[in-house]
């Protein structure tokens, strides 16, 4: 994002699912910011599970796309950052449902402020089992193994991996590690960045590292309602509901 915005929603993990009585609601969301907004950024792990294959898209995941669609045709940015659930969506949706999308975070300036977006699933150093997992998952010979299941198969497998992501890892989310995150922000803070934001850890946080750059960590959306706004008046969480 390279041009400076007038104002910017973040919004965090939303984990829709199949059958989900929260894809309307969020879709209506998305509109209502396009309104007030030149640009959004989902910040991840907008499913539970985000495939970027055509073929295995599912209802909730189409009903999305079709409000995103016409986000864009409003004129409006809309940037994802890939999370622990995602994989390979920016090969399969960008330039469609997305201006940008990748997992390497993003850059962003509303009112000469410069903030760096990024999921945030590697800034836990000790959670190993999961950055291994990452590193298997993204590999090309894992998707070259993935694609040569049918269309059935895959779908089992992927109903598998979103069963196991379910269970695992809860202690690593349950403990805040506000050092480590902190620690983890100051490599783009390095960079020139003033603030940055994070999701993944499903808790709204904020607070300042010692130079004075702000981190802000998204709450998951479902639960909380509340989304991150960057204006001329700061940054700032807002009830989604009262947006």
């Amino acid at each position: 994002m390279t041009e400076e915005k007038k104002r910017i929603a973040f919004i965090g993990d939303v984990h829709l699912d199949l059958d989900d009585l929260e894809v309307a609601p969020f879709g209506k969301l998305l509109l209502r910011l396009s309104e007030s907004c030149d640009a959004l950024v989902l910040m991840g792990d907008l499913f539970n599970l985000w495939i970027g294959q055509r073929g295995l898209q599912q209802t909730h995941q189409l009903e999305v796309a079709k409000v995103l669609r016409e986000i864009r045709r409003r004129g409006v940015d809309v940037h994802y950052i890939e999370g622990n659930r995602d994989y390979r969506i920016g090969q399969a949706f960008g330039g469609d449902l997305f201006d940008t999308s990748s997992d390497a975070g993003l850059a962003a300036r509303v009112a000469s402020r410069s903030i760096w977006a990024i999921h945030g699933d590697l800034a836990n150093l000790d959670d190993r089992r999961y950055r291994s997992w990452r590193r298997l998952s993204r590999s090309t010979p894992f998707w070259a193994c993935f694609n040569l299941l049918p269309t059935r198969l895959r779908m089992r497998f992927a109903a598998g991996v979103e069963a196991r992501m379910r269970r695992t890892n809860l202690a690593f989310k349950r403990d805040f590690p506000q050092e480590m995150i902190g620690d983890y922000a100051e490599q783009f803070v390095a960079r020139g960045h003033d603030a940055v934001v994070l999701g993944h850890f499903h808790i709204e946080k904020h607070w300042r590292l010692a130079g004075g750059a702000e981190v802000f960590v998204l709450p998951e959306w479902k639960a909380s309602r509340r989304h991150l706004l960057a204006d001329a008046d700061g940054i700032r969480f807002v009830d989604s509901d009262a947006t």
